[in-house]
Order: structure tokens, then C-alpha cells, then sequence
């Protein structure tokens, strides 16, 4: 009997790993009805033409959210009153298996253009809006638990996030009181993104550092940066100068 699992748990890996390279692969040809979503959506939006988040969760074989309101075969993004909390293995998982060209690189040479043309500036996008969050973590862990409280108490503006859409900016700030307002680490350019795209990514993070999942996605973007996009990470992580 132990012997059939483990050959059933080997086969649904491999079968899974398969999926995810030719997924990686044909990715510029899946969904293009998707070009209409915003920032990551557009991504999500794609892979789920190929792969359901019920599929997903037996090839990982775990709960991908411990509550919310997503269902098996898709993300509710504007529901009021509750958000998805992601199983915190969900993350560890997906760093286990979405990059097989870190060790494969016939296909780190075909996906690398797949990366730079669909997925470099929503990478670097969620990068960005996370490192001004994190520079300040007394604000981060405020918002993320002002958040969760509204959600809690089904008091959720659904325009809620619009606070968010100057965040990028250096004068951004949520205190007029010079002596009260939250200080961040700012760096020149920030501010040309998208000011719907920074308020989506900022809500993304707020949620996940609600549920607790912030680091482990973290980590995994920073692979995902190290492999495709290490000079962008390099000029990143060096202390900035403003």
C-alpha cells in the first residue's frame, strides 16, 4: 500500500512539473481574452485556462485558501466582507515547483523572452509596491490589521484601496501632522507606476500580511527575480540614496 502512494504521489508530481514547464512555455498563447484584466490578474487569468485552482490544489495536494471567499475553480476579488486567507504551505509549495528552469537551461533560454514580454513588469511591479510597504513595518502590520478589522466587522469600503493610489509618491503620507506621518523608503521613479496597478498590489500585500503568507510569496518573487531579472533585483536591494 505504501509503495502505490508513493508512486501515485511521484506520478502526480511529475505530471505536475510537466504541466508547469509547458505551461511556462505556451504561456504567450493562453488566454488572450485576459489582455482586458489588470496588473496580476491578467496572469491568474491565464494560467486558470489550463490549470483550475481545485486541479492545482490535488497536484500540491493541499488546501490552497483556509477560508474565504474563492471558490474551487475562482478567485471572488470583489467581495466586501472577507478575502482569501492562503494556507500558509501554499507558498512554500508553488516555490518547490513554478520555476523548473533553475535547473533546466534549455528552458531558462526559451521562457526567458516569455518572462521579459508578459511577466517582467508585473514581477517587478509587486516587488516595488512591497519594498515601500516594508519600509516602514509599523505602518504595514497597522494597515494589514486595519484591513482585516473592517473585513471582520463587514465594514469594507469597496473604494477602500483608492486610498492607496498615491502611494507610491514621495509626498504620500497618512497623517498630515508632520510628526504623526508614517515615513518610507522612496526611490526615484517609483512614482511613473500605474496608480491602479499600485493600489491593487498594495491591497495584495495588505491581505497577505494579514494572513501571514507575505514572506513566504515574498521569497518566492525574489526567486523568481534572481533567475529572470537579477540586475533589476542588484539595483533594488542596494540602499537607496534619496
Amino acid at each position: 500500500m505504501d509503495s502505490v502512494f508513493v508512486d501515485k504521489k511521484v506520478e502526480r508530481e511529475t505530471k505536475f512539473k510537466e504541466l508547469v514547464a509547458s505551461t511556462w512555455i505556451q504561456f504567450p498563447k493562453l488566454g488572450l481574452y485576459c489582455e482586458k484584466e489588470l496588473s496580476y490578474h491578467k496572469i491568474f487569468c491565464k494560467i486558470q485556462t489550463v490549470l483550475s485552482f481545485r486541479k492545482l490544489a490535488e497536484y500540491l495536494d493541499i488546501q490552497i485558501f483556509e477560508s474565504g471567499p474563492h471558490t474551487k475553480y475562482y478567485l471572488e476579488l470583489n467581495s466586501t466582507d472577507a478575502f482569501g486567507h492562503y494556507n500558509p504551505e501554499f507558498p512554500i509549495k508553488l516555490r518547490e515547483y513554478l520555476l523548473p528552469a533553475k535547473t533546466n537551461g534549455t528552458l531558462f533560454t526559451l521562457t526567458l523572452p516569455i518572462y521579459e514580454g508578459l511577466v517582467r513588469n508585473t514581477a517587478r511591479e509587486f516587488f516595488i509596491v512591497y519594498q515601500k510597504l516594508d519600509s516602514n513595518p509599523k505602518f504595514f502590520r497597522k494597515e494589514a490589521d486595519r484591513y482585516l478589522m473592517l473585513v471582520e466587522e463587514n465594514r469594507l469600503d469597496p473604494y477602500y484601496l483608492n486610498r492607496f493610489i498615491l502611494f507610491m509618491y514621495p509626498a504620500f503620507t497618512d497623517n498630515e501632522d508632520p510628526e504623526e506621518s508614517s515615513r518610507f523608503v522612496y526611490r526615484k521613479g517609483d512614482e511613473t507606476l500605474e496608480a491602479q496597478v499600485v493600489k491593487e498590489l498594495v491591497g495584495f500585500w495588505i491581505r497577505r500580511k494579514a494572513d501571514g503568507t507575505d514572506t513566504e510569496f515574498v521569497l518566492g518573487l525574489v526567486d523568481l527575480l534572481k533567475l529572470y531579472d537579477p540586475e533589476f533585483y542588484q539595483n533594488r536591494i542596494v540602499p537607496s540614496s534619496n
